[in-house]
């Protein structure tokens, strides 16, 4: 193979969490199961197995018309538990073949096989391999996409579902596309689909073969990466990105103190430093523990989960500071504060169909860009600044006495 060509894999579970739900009950196995809440809750359908799919369920469709078109199908709230813990077996056997793996959601992975693959037969053989170790562990498919890019493997990996195999041999990238609607590509939504129409293009070959200019034109900046997309140009790197278990901020204080202040204030710092953390991985967390412990060295610890996956740290603090609110405190001084962020997950796997926290997102992306230029304690929430008269600081934070960081 020629060596300026990367091999990249896309694996995508099929039909994830109907799939996690007829892998834990066999009885669900060959029947129609719909996942998202109750036939008479008001709702979407978040996954249909491809039992349910045949029956003309689809993702969004609200519950009553799919109860409707399908009312024998069973229908499920969904267990977080069960999905998260398949997940993480999707990650051990992955990094069994590369150690370069980039989780995008729960169910959906890219693999870097590149410096690996003389490893291996072939990266069919590899491909294969991940498939059958996969079902047989957890009883759900998967499909598989090889290409010499992130989106080329992408498209791949969607056009055989369910268990499907598809490689791109490396310079056919053009061809394999040229038949393909343009919306193939990632970044061609509906507004953009309706622009290339207008000009009767409608296949990615059609794109492909425009003056760069014109997608320049009609796009701005994206319009080149959509051009060099649809001409199978991809130089994103895979980056190694796995999801962890826990991420958690705790300190002790250099005096055991009774200042709720001075408690409230640090926990609200903590919290800033997950959703800081969270951001920059670009991960989200579904629930949040607070944990205390006293100066006779007893502990006291709870934890609750979010109503939505979340990481502003506004929310994430309302979250630790009613948590806080709930415990029943001794009269006892307290010496060490620590708060920790669980269930985690990709920003990027959606949740719902409709996103209503785009502004949030921007204001969070505009605090995380000045402290990017000028340091962490460039913008902190005000009630954080009790915590000046206790602690030393420098641009990157507080110098916390006797810190713990991730964990």
């Amino acid at each position: 193979m020629n060596g300026r060509f990367k091999t990249i894999f896309h694996i995508d579970a099929d039909a994830f969490f109907a799939s996690v739900e007829q892998g834990f009950n066999p009885l669900l196995r060959g029947k129609p199961v719909i996942v998202g809440g109750k036939p008479d809750q008001r709702g979407v359908v978040h996954t249909a197995s491809y039992e349910a799919r045949a029956r003309g369920i689809c993702t969004g469709m609200p519950l009553v018309k799919a109860k409707a078109l399908c009312p024998q199908a069973v229908f499920l709230k969904g267990d977080y538990e069960h999905y998260r813990a398949v997940s993480q077996i999707f990650q051990e056997i992955y990094l069994r073949f590369t150690p370069k793996v980039e989780f995008t959601s729960l169910d959906d992975a890219y693999l870097d096989l590149t410096g690996a693959l003389h490893l291996y037969p072939s990266a069919e053989w590899v491909g294969r391999a991940i498939m059958r170790e996969v079902e047989k562990r957890t009883g759900v498919s998967i499909s598989v996409g090889i290409g010499s890019g992130k989106a080329i493997a992408r498209i791949a990996s969607s056009l055989k579902k369910p268990r499907g195999l598809v490689r791109v041999p490396p310079g056919k990238e053009r061809a394999f596309l040229a038949d393909l609607p343009v919306d193939v590509l990632p970044g061609i939504g509906r507004m953009a689909k309706e622009r290339l129409t207008d000009l009767h293009i409608f296949k990615v070959g059609e794109l492909a073969a425009l003056p760069r200019l014109i997608p320049e034109q009609l796009f701005g900046k994206n319009g080149k990466t959509l051009w060099e997309l649809a001409n199978g140009i991809d130089p994103r790197e895979v980056k190694r990105r796995t999801i962890p278990r826990q991420i958690s901020r705790e300190t002790s204080f250099e005096e055991d103190t009774a200042d709720m202040r001075l408690i409230k204030g640090t926990l609200q710092y903590l919290t800033e430093r997950i959703a800081k953390k969270l951001r920059e991985q670009e991960l989200t967390c579904r629930t949040l523990a607070v944990k205390i412990r006293y100066s006779d060295f007893r502990r006291h610890a709870r934890s609750q989960s979010l109503d939505a996956p979340s990481n502003d740290a506004g929310q994430l603090f309302r979250q630790a500071e009613a948590i806080f609110d709930a415990l029943r405190l001794r009269r006892v001084r307290i010496r060490h504060v620590g708060v920790a962020a669980s269930h985690i997950e990709p920003a990027r796997y959606q949740q719902f169909l409709f996103k209503e926290s785009l502004r949030q997102e921007s204001l969070n992306s505009a605090v995380d860009e000045i402290r990017r230029r000028f340091g962490f304690m460039a913008l902190l929430p005000a009630d954080t600044l009790e915590l000046r008269c206790k602690y030393r600081m420098d641009r990157h934070g507080y110098i916390l006495h006797n810190p713990a960081l991730t964990r």
